[in-house]
């Protein structure tokens, strides 16, 4: 004789939390910088070190919406 197994499986599903707390995606964005692709007014200054001994390093103006970077020229004399 034969039964079939029969599973029973209760799924609790957890109200979303936090959503809507923070508009911008990056809560780092703080910097005043216009972005050229959507015009959102806040960036995240992104240092990216250097990568040879002879060069500066690369700083990004990253947008607090969009996430466009921008790099920062650096003018040597």
């Amino acid at each position: 004789m034969t039964k079939d197994l029969i599973e029973k499986e209760e799924i609790h599903h957890e109200a979303e939390r936090g959503k809507g707390a923070v508009e911008d995606k990056n809560v780092y964005a703080t910097y005043p910088h216009k972005c050229e692709k959507c015009g959102y007014g806040k960036a995240e200054i992104v240092d990216e070190g250097v990568k040879y001994t002879d060069e500066a390093g690369v700083i990004l103006l990253e947008c607090g919406k969009c996430g466009w970077g921008e790099r920062v020229n650096h003018k040597t004399s």
